[in-house]
């Protein structure tokens, strides 16, 4: 992915064990036994969307919450820390007015979102699990599980065998990671208002078009690199 230019984590180490772990790849019952093997993998930072939904207040209809929901004081220091480590130009431009600053780091964040899906778009490239723990908070590629190419187009690519509705389907991808972004939006929702955060939320489809279409001009050579 790196070597496509797609914003990603990167491997530093492949480690194989004599342990035997049992494999059901296609969970058909014909178990194999393989060597257990590690990867690890770097990145600037790998907080998450997920990371945020700790504080999420408790859902109307599920009765579901973080387990950390109310807690505004270590969400805010948890933004704090996020921005100035991974966005200082956006904590040196705001550093007297925190609203500016979240709303700068979650419009940020849409962007680098709408353009990482775009390029996975543009190279047929299907994650498989986009939940929103697996959603970069710097707008990088992580958690390389079910992922896949898809050999020929097939907008309906389910490359994750679990995947039985096809929710992470290839052509569903930037719908997912829009919608993962929302979830950012109300995990966010106890230092941000929902009105401002679902202005910038509308920014996401046009951040996505322009940056696939441009990266597809220049596949045809419409647009000289």
């Amino acid at each position: 992915m790196f070597h496509l230019g797609i914003a990603t984590t990167r491997a530093a180490t492949c480690v194989t064990s004599d342990t035997m772990v049992e494999r059901d790849m296609n969970y058909t019952g014909d178990i194999i036994k393989e060597r257990a093997t590690l990867i690890l993998r770097i990145a600037p930072t790998f907080l998450r969307f997920g990371s945020f939904e700790i504080f999420k207040p408790r859902d109307a209809i599920s009765g579901r919450c973080g387990p950390s929901m109310g807690q505004k004081d270590i969400l805010t220091q948890l933004l704090n820390y996020t921005i100035h480590s991974c966005y200082p130009q956006i904590w040196q431009s705001h550093v007297e007015d925190k609203t500016e600053m979240y709303l700068a780091f979650f419009s940020e964040v849409v962007k680098q979102t709408a353009q990482l899906v775009a390029a996975w778009q543009c190279i047929g490239w299907c994650h498989g699990v986009l939940n929103t723990d697996n959603m970069s908070i710097i707008g990088v590629t992580i958690d390389y599980g079910p992922y896949g190419f898809i050999d020929q187009y097939e907008p309906g690519f389910v490359c994750n065998s679990s995947d039985d509705r096809g929710r992470y389907a290839f052509d569903c991808q930037p719908d997912i990671c829009k919608w993962n972004c929302h979830k950012l939006a109300e995990a966010l929702e106890p230092v941000l208002q929902m009105s401002r955060m679902e202005d910038v939320l509308q920014s996401f489809d046009q951040h996505y078009e322009e940056f696939y279409h441009n990266k597809m001009m220049k596949k045809v050579s419409f647009i000289r690199v």
